[in-house]
């Protein structure tokens, strides 16, 4: 700083700057009268003295002056040149965003920048990571076939079981009923011993919750024969015809589709419109007026 101020402050400019001031004109005063003020104050009092002006009118015109300077300065600084670019596809009327770079660069990567960066994708997904995923689902997939193997072998056993189960009550159930009962399929007949007309038959089956014995099939009629030879007498069935002579049905209304008529039956000898069974299974027409052991269906 000691060395700015000796180097402005020189005897000629002292003197320019101060000398009207100091009548005198001593050097040395001359000089300190410079070094006081400094260099901005020197360089004022030289251009008042050029110009011959005011005190006033010399700051300003240094301002101005400056401020001159200062523009051309930041001008020169920001005056390189740069390249914009805009997005576009923006909205209408909406604000462009403007994208500053150096000079000869463009968006693309150059010199280490990326430039600019598009919408984001989806992340690849590594075979492996396929593989494990195809893997678990294969392992769920085949966890489900066991489990639902293992289900049908449950259902298997119990059928089974339940087969089993079905045997031994059949079997226990025809040791019971011998020999007054014979169960087929899903039907039982079976007599208590007791002995009646038609009419007796019905009302006696009706109270045990059943109807008179009416064979559908040779298997029925088959076990309705056995019940006969162990009773060791006729049997009356429940079929007749009573409503239409020769239209036999059986007592619920259902039309006879199934018969074993023994030879020359049926006749009709004396308005014979009920039937029986005979130890041989044959079927024979009689008055209702007969008595017969009682079997009923279940």
């Amino acid at each position: 700083m000691e060395q700015d101020k000796s180097h402005v402050c020189s005897l000629e400019v002292a003197e320019s700057a101060f000398k009207p001031q100091l009548t005198d004109g001593d050097p040395q005063q001359l000089l300190i009268a410079c070094e006081s003020f400094g260099t901005i104050g020197v360089y004022v009092r030289v251009i008042e003295k050029m110009l011959n002006l005011s005190h006033i009118q010399t700051v300003l015109w240094l301002l101005i002056l400056c401020l001159l300077v200062l523009g051309v300065s930041t001008r020169k600084v920001t005056s390189s040149p740069v390249t914009s670019y805009v997005l576009k596809g923006w909205v209408p009327n909406a604000c462009t965003l403007v994208v500053c770079a150096p000079h000869n660069r463009g968006p693309g990567k150059q010199n280490g920048d990326k430039g600019l960066q598009g919408p984001a994708r989806a992340p690849r997904i590594h075979s492996s990571q396929k593989y494990a995923g195809s893997t678990r689902k294969r392992f769920r997939r085949d966890a489900n076939q066991a489990e639902l193997e293992s289900l049908r072998k449950e259902i298997r056993d119990i059928q089974m079981q339940l087969n089993a189960y079905k045997a031994a009550v059949n079997k226990t159930l025809k040791v019971l009923l011998m020999p007054s009962g014979v169960m087929v399929g899903d039907k039982i007949f079976k007599t208590d011993g007791s002995t009646g007309d038609y009419e007796t038959a019905k009302i006696l089956c009706s109270q045990m919750g059943a109807t008179v014995a009416s064979p559908r099939n040779a298997a029925e009629n088959k076990a309705v024969q056995q019940i006969v030879q162990w009773q060791n007498k006729n049997a009356v069935l429940g079929i007749n015809d009573i409503e239409i002579e020769g239209r036999f049905m059986h007592t619920n209304g259902e039309i006879m589709r199934y018969s074993n008529w023994a030879s020359g039956e049926p006749n009709n000898l004396e308005n014979e419109d009920c039937v029986e069974m005979h130890p041989d299974g044959k079927w024979h027409d009689r008055r209702c007026g007969f008595e017969w052991v009682v079997i009923c269906e279940y």
